[in-house]
């Protein structure tokens, strides 16, 4: 895709991906994520985009194909949104740290150091309880896949970029920036993985090998990082704010960055219960169209 979207603050963006949807429709076919994916066709969990991805919209837990539920979506809920860890202001190494990591790529480099204001993260992904609650209050559009409602602590999937900042708007929250996102996953020292340096286990992150479904949010509390916050790898690849450019930490602000101005193509973090281990790194990144809605993306908000 080509086309860019001029965007302004954070919570104005849905607006936007409202705007450009219909005539994105057209070109997203061939599009996906990045091609260097773990499985060749996507990004980290781009085999669960609607574009370009191999897994097709069949979300966990699913009873029926994708675009079956948009009429007869039948999980109602009226929990509120989940808690929120606290992330301190101040300076935090962001990129990836070659001093504890040897699968640094270009688009992760340089490592440089970036403050953050204060600010409040998900505990853990969006849950489908929680985002039926949007949805049954009549703020959120339903799914593009069928949800089991007796589900309902598996993390929302099939929601694209435009539903993810509905609904964190509806909870007077919003989607993280990028830098953000890094800090809340790694801590201010450039931790390789949420929980330390040490390689990634079933224990610690719900990756490839470790089952090939989604578990219910928060399922592995020994992967905490170090602000608490769960599931900042594996288990869903994660929507941020900022629209994706492989060269822009060269050229990003010191203080509160908020990605480029202009893009086609949203950042997406931490990897999915598909991804492999390279893909759960805490400094890996990756992209999607605005429309990709699958199994293994997913999004937690913030303020």
């Amino acid at each position: 895709m080509t086309n860019a979207y001029v965007v302004g603050p954070w919570l104005t963006r849905s607006l936007v991906v409202r705007m450009v949807g219909v005539l994105a429709i057209p070109l997203l076919a061939g599009c996906g994520s990045n091609a260097d994916s773990d499985d060749g066709s996507g990004g980290s969990a781009g085999e669960g985009s609607t574009s370009g991805g191999s897994g097709g919209t069949s979300g966990s837990g699913s009873s029926g194909d994708a675009g079956d539920s948009g009429n007869d979506f039948a999980c109602e809920s009226d929990a509120a949104p989940g808690p929120l860890v606290e992330v301190p202001a101040g300076a935090f190494i962001m990129g990836c740290n070659a001093d504890v990591d040897s699968e640094c790529v270009d688009d992760e480099l340089p490592m440089h150091t970036v403050t953050l204001s204060a600010f409040e993260i998900e505990r853990t992904e969006v849950t489908q309880d929680a985002y039926a609650a949007c949805v049954t209050a009549g703020a959120c559009d339903p799914p593009s896949c069928a949800w089991d409602c007796d589900q309902p602590d598996l993390p929302a999937t099939c929601v694209d970029f435009d539903q993810a900042n509905t609904y964190c708007e509806w909870a007077n929250r919003r989607l993280p920036t990028e830098a953000e996102w890094e800090k809340a996953a790694r801590g201010e020292t450039g931790l390789k993985y949420p929980w330390g340096n040490d390689e990634p286990t079933c224990t610690l992150v719900n990756m490839a090998g470790c089952g090939n479904v989604a578990t219910p949010a928060g399922s592995l509390p020994d992967g905490a990082s170090p602000y608490g916050a769960l599931d900042m790898a594996g288990n869903m690849v994660e929507m941020v704010s900022d629209w994706y450019e492989e060269t822009y930490y060269a050229e990003s602000p010191a203080s509160d960055p908020t990605g480029p101005a202009t893009g086609s193509r949203y950042t997406g973090r931490g990897g999915g219960f598909k991804s492999e281990p390279t893909w759960q790194r805490t400094s890996k990144r990756d992209w999607y169209d605005p429309l990709d809605a699958g199994a293994s993306l997913g999004f937690r908000c913030a303020r």
